[in-house]
């Protein structure tokens, strides 16, 4: 039996293909979809049975219209049928899987762990923005979740865009900016726009939009970075905290493209868990094995990832 994972029309698309219950081929794209001569070359080698999306598009689309995204919420054409079909791909049976489910898969499924705490913090899944599990015996169980508005990715990626730079694409930029710059100088403005852990005072969805000071200098920006990098590590810190509490793991599953803060990392979560495990690329990239493995909870112990730079593993 063969089945694919597939995470596209987005800001990058991934295929994972499965053969008799083994990952043959996982590849990322940089683009909003797959490439079209790969998909051609396996569908040329037996196409899929079933094909495992990464998220529920229906619940996303309730979460667009809640959001005021009218035209967005009403364009048919990114279902992900519609997609297949001109991908050549209709064929294959369709199931969806929650955005933050294929997250959590992705890592626990790959890890060495039995018992884990799962922490999954991003922008933006249908609803979820965080969540935290408790995996254990193969099977995995939500315990907490953070919906959107309150999204400890959007607070960064919003200010990423306050100071000139391209969200979703360029916070790493802005992470490195906060180590040129005073967090004091605008921690408590920063704060009035979230609550910890993880309640946002405001929409932050279209950028912040009520910023109360010119930014004039390349100091400026750096202030704003190191603030808005103080109060992320702050709720990056109760998030871990209440995942420690909930679970009672001494081992960390961490997934969602917040894991990518490698400040946030190295200050707050490396000493706070023994064992940890995350993948080298934890957002959506992963997400197209995670969806095959939310489904089937099979473990993924021989394929080869790539260095994980993010974090340093301890397993």
């Amino acid at each position: 039996m063969k089945v694919w994972g597939i995470n596209a029309l987005n800001h990058g698309s991934s295929l994972a293909v499965f053969e008799e219950h083994k990952l043959k081929h996982w590849e990322f794209f940089p683009t909003d979809e797959l490439d079209r001569d790969v998909t051609r070359r396996f569908i040329a080698n037996g196409g899929p049975d079933t094909i495992f999306w990464y998220e529920n598009p229906w619940l996303k689309k309730t979460r667009q219209w809640y959001a005021g995204q009218y035209t967005t919420a009403l364009d048919w054409s990114v279902m992900p049928k519609n997609y297949l079909k001109r991908s050549g791909l209709g064929y294959a049976q369709l199931r969806y899987t929650p955005h933050h489910g294929s997250h959590a898969a992705a890592g626990y499924y790959t890890s060495p762990f039995n018992h884990a705490a799962i922490i999954v913090l991003d922008a933006i899944g249908e609803w979820d923005c965080a969540t935290i599990w408790e995996a254990k015996h193969g099977e995995m169980r939500k315990v907490w979740s953070k919906r959107y508005p309150h999204s400890l990715g959007l607070l960064y990626s919003a200010f990423t865009k306050l100071v000139g730079l391209e969200p979703i694409k360029q916070e790493h930029l802005f992470q490195q900016m906060s180590d040129n710059g005073n967090p004091d100088r605008y921690y408590r403005d920063v704060l009035d726009y979230i609550l910890p852990p993880i309640n946002l005072q405001r929409n932050l969805h279209r950028g912040v939009l009520d910023w109360p000071y010119p930014i004039e200098n390349l100091q400026d920006q750096c202030d704003i970075a190191a603030a808005v990098q103080a109060v992320f590590e702050r709720n990056i810190q109760m998030v871990h905290e209440l995942a420690q509490k909930l679970t009672g793991a001494d081992c960390l599953v961490y997934m969602g493209g917040c894991a990518m803060n490698s400040k946030a990392n190295k200050k707050i979560v490396e000493p706070m868990w023994k064992y940890r495990w995350s993948l080298p690329m934890p957002g959506d990239p992963t997400s197209a094995v995670g969806a095959v493995l939310y489904h089937t909870k099979q473990r993924v112990w021989d394929y080869k990832w790539n260095p994980v730079k993010h974090i340093e593993l301890s397993v």
